[in-house]
């Protein structure tokens, strides 16, 4: 009893003293086991606006190459492990391995949640978000070994509590033309396009990643750099043998943003409405 209430004594000791040592997502501890799994199946699910809990199966193709950039060809919706789209719906648990395109694509997504998945050994990267709003939270994106464990292409997206590892890059952001626009009370679909591409990585952890951990490019015409990029409590370590860079010799992420008290407590409470408002105005804000 009294080991007991010793170890108990160290843990609060540490966490109260800010230590981020001891930070793990929920799903770290499973083992790359599934990485071996065959598959005489070829998995391509797709979900459109349907919640789905995939509870602890795994869905791992048998493609030579995955992970690798110079194996990457095909259609991303087809090539995906799991193809995502629609509104308001929540995809939770599974694991998805080996692709050669993204392992997970989402596309046209409002009002998604991902949680507690490990997606894995995507040529392109293990998840893909483009045109979305999305929270994505306590979940795993690794082994992309010569590219970039997530990339997101215009939208808002939300990152909480989640970890990157084993990548050459940890995230690409861009902003190229949109289906969206933002009202001033919700988050609308609109042929208008959207001027802006925003991104919030909230205590995150980025673990072995080669290169740099952000790059963010507004790749439209005008090219007027309208990429913002939301941080808070992250943390960063790169692979041995390689140097390692928040955001490269050229930072091309020139909008950072502090993440409000207010925000962080939208995002920990799960309450998306008040978090895209806010990131929202925040970058309306930034604009005027």
């Amino acid at each position: 009893m009294k080991k007991i209430t010793f170890l108990v004594f160290i843990v609060t000791t540490i966490s109260l003293n800010g230590c981020t040592g001891l930070y793990k997502p929920t799903t770290e501890s499973r083992n790359k086991s599934y990485q071996n799994v065959s598959s005489n199946k070829k998995h391509n699910i797709r979900l459109y606006s349907q919640s789905r809990d995939f509870g602890e199966k795994i869905y791992s193709n048998n493609a030579k190459g995955c992970g690798y950039q110079k194996y990457q060809k095909g259609d991303r919706k087809r090539e995906s492990v799991l193809f995502l789209t629609g509104e308001d719906f929540i995809v939770k648990g599974g694991i998805f391995d080996c692709s050669l395109q993204n392992t997970i694509f989402v596309q046209n997504a409002k009002n998604l949640v991902i949680d507690n998945i490990t997606s894995s050994r995507g040529s392109d990267n293990p998840i893909e978000i483009r045109d979305s709003f999305v929270f994505v939270k306590d979940s795993i994106f690794e082994d992309s070994y010569d590219n970039k464990c997530v990339e997101t292409e215009n939208g808002i997206v939300i990152f909480y509590n989640n970890m990157f590892a084993n990548c050459k890059n940890g995230f690409d952001m861009e902003l190229t033309s949109s289906k969206f626009y933002t009202t001033n009370k919700y988050l609308e679909w609109n042929s208008s396009s959207l001027n802006y591409s925003a991104v919030v990585f909230l205590e995150n952890n980025f673990s072995r990643i080669r290169d740099d951990a952000f790059h963010c490019h507004d790749r439209r015409w005008d090219g007027k750099g309208n990429v913002y990029l939301f941080l808070k409590n992250n943390e960063f370590s790169g692979q041995v043998g390689y140097t390692f860079r928040k955001f490269g010799k050229k930072k091309s992420c020139l909008n950072i943003v502090k993440i409000s008290s207010e925000l962080e407590k939208s995002i920990k409470s799960n309450n998306l409405n008040s978090a895209f408002s806010l990131i929202k105005n925040t970058v309306e804000d930034l604009e005027n």
